[in-house]
């Protein structure tokens, strides 16, 4: 029984850490039933996607994928790796939670990865130090924005935790078992988000820091290695050979230099200069150490640190401060192991520790009091009106107002298939994949008109953030549908700044589904679905 009190210990403080970031969110009106954010409507929709598949009985997986995407378009697991809505896919399947369910899920989860300050809590016998430690992190603006926005980086900082811990616990007391979980945890990093294979990254600067070359000897490490390898190469081929032409980033010295200025920018926006100058003590731990276990802990988190800079400055991605989610539990480990040893310090070292961790609290805090409430347009109140009649409907927004109203319909459908979505922007315009180049291919009303009578639309909504439209081609749309034969309904947003226009044919039409597949965005889910057949 006195066994089992650590684990206990440790499951009630993370779900602590839970209800913190959840609390937060909440209070400062970051939950919303309107996934507004433009990645948010697509996981929500490829978790219940799969939750739906699961409901229907396993059918063939690719003609239900065909299918669900002519009806809600936001399916695009194709785009992310599918190992969290794997792991979703029975929860979706069991309970089908609606959007604001998700969402709160969603801020539950992004204060788990302060699990690893927890940890290193526990291995340097500072239990509460840990703690405290870990709800610094539960407050920091890029856990916070996890918590408001339903995205795969809080996630993935939690799966790269628990690798690095199932790494460290391998390196140290060896074994089959410990090598072959730490290349399980380590396969599931990129197949939950593809700048998790900077895992691959930490045990060789580990093994560097540490001097522990003995370990490339061992055949487990190469073992665990074929293992990762084997996990996750085949579903990377697909997705190389589905989307090459969406990889066309140009990596090089420039985007390197960029890469960095911009992490340093979110390091400082969630530390300060305080908390990167604790970091920098506590790496000290290295070299002059008042424990083992503190210098092994430190150079962990060094080590994690160190993978995630490297990976993020020499992969060319996107250049957004949320993908340096892994690297933060660590960062704050190496800042507490600081704080540990200034307050070490004789005569004043209490005092000078309680001031500089104030001033590495101060720009999270001032984050946490400038966060705007949370847009919410009313998504599933319109989702509930279109789907108790059916039919087709063209949906204008910019894609966090598109993504938004299609999870909210894919949920109130409760998989009756009577309502198809179609973005406006596939329809009445057209853009490269990078949107470089836009094109109208509608010049007045009538064209538009038409366009809503060969697919057979029932309707259309027209989404305006802060009073502007969307695209060049929504003002058509507006036009195409203020017309007699459509009735609308006008109404601001239920939270923030925009309206909503949701005009409806006042004789029923037959949606001609057929033309749905020429839509150049099905085209590629059908290159995908003709490459794993």
């Amino acid at each position: 029984m006195a066994a089992l009190r650590p684990l206990s210990r440790q499951i009630a403080n993370t779900i602590l850490l839970g209800l913190v970031t959840l609390a937060i969110t909440a209070a400062t009106q970051g939950l919303s039933p309107s996934l507004i954010e433009p990645d948010e409507g697509g996981h929500y929709v490829n978790a219940l996607f799969l939750g739906d598949w699961i409901r229907a009985g396993f059918p063939s997986p690719m003609a239900w994928a065909r299918d669900y995407y002519a009806h809600f378009p936001r399916l695009s697991i194709g785009h992310w790796p599918p190992a969290w809505y794997m792991v979703e896919a029975p929860f979706f399947a069991l309970f089908r939670p609606t959007p604001y369910t998700a969402a709160i899920i969603s801020a539950l989860l992004a204060g788990l990865p302060g699990v690893a300050v927890l940890w290193a809590g526990e291995r340097i016998g500072k239990r509460g130090w840990g703690l405290l430690l870990a709800i610094t992190y539960a407050l920091l603006p890029v856990t916070l924005e996890g918590a408001r926005y339903i995205l795969l980086d809080q996630p993935l900082a939690l799966v790269v935790a628990l690798a690095v811990i199932a790494w460290q616990r391998a390196a140290e007391k060896g074994g089959w078992a410990r090598f072959i979980t730490f290349a399980l945890l380590a396969a599931a990093c990129p197949l939950v988000k593809g700048n998790g294979a900077l895992i691959a990254l930490v045990p060789p600067i580990h093994i560097a820091l540490t001097g522990r070359s003995n370990l490339l000897r061992r055949p487990e490490l190469w073992a665990a290695a074929g293992v990762t390898l084997a996990l996750v190469a085949p579903w990377y081929w697909l997705s190389f050979k589905i989307s090459a032409e969406g990889f066309n980033y140009a990596p090089g010295l420039a985007y390197a230099g960029l890469a960095l200025i911009e992490n340093a920018r979110t390091i400082l926006a969630n530390v300060g200069l305080a908390g990167v100058a604790l970091a920098g003590v506590g790496a000290a731990s290295l070299f002059r150490p008042r424990s083992e276990p503190e210098r092994d802990t430190a150079r962990l988190s060094l080590a994690v640190i160190l993978a995630t800079l490297i990976f993020q400055s020499a992969v060319p991605a996107s250049l957004v401060g949320r993908y340096l989610s892994p690297l933060l539990p660590w960062l704050v480990i190496l800042a507490g192991l600081g704080l540990l040893r200034i307050a070490r310090w004789r005569p004043a070292g209490s005092a000078a520790a309680a001031v500089i961790g104030g001033l590495a609290l101060l720009p999270g805090l001032q984050a946490v009091a400038a966060l705007n409430p949370k847009p919410e347009i009313g998504a599933p109140a319109l989702a509930e009106a279109i789907t108790a009649k059916g039919g087709l409907y063209l949906v204008d927004g910019r894609s966090g107002g598109e993504g938004a109203l299609i999870a909210a319909a894919a949920h109130a459908d409760n998989g009756r298939r009577r309502v198809w979505i179609a973005r406006a922007s596939q329809w009445l315009s057209q853009s490269d994949f990078m949107g470089r180049g836009y094109r109208l291919t509608v010049s007045n009303p009538a064209e538009t008109r038409a366009v809503l009578d060969r697919l057979g639309a029932a309707g259309a909504v027209s989404i305006a953030v802060n009073g502007h439209l969307a695209y060049p081609h929504s003002r058509l749309l507006l036009e195409a549908i203020g017309v007699p034969s459509f009735e609308g309904i006008r109404q601001p947003f239920r939270l923030g700044s925009g309206k909503v226009i949701l005009a409806r044919r006042r004789t029923w039409v037959m949606p001609n589904v057929s033309l749905l597949a020429s839509d150049p965005i099905s085209a590629k889910a059908g290159k995908m679905a003709r490459a794993l057949e």
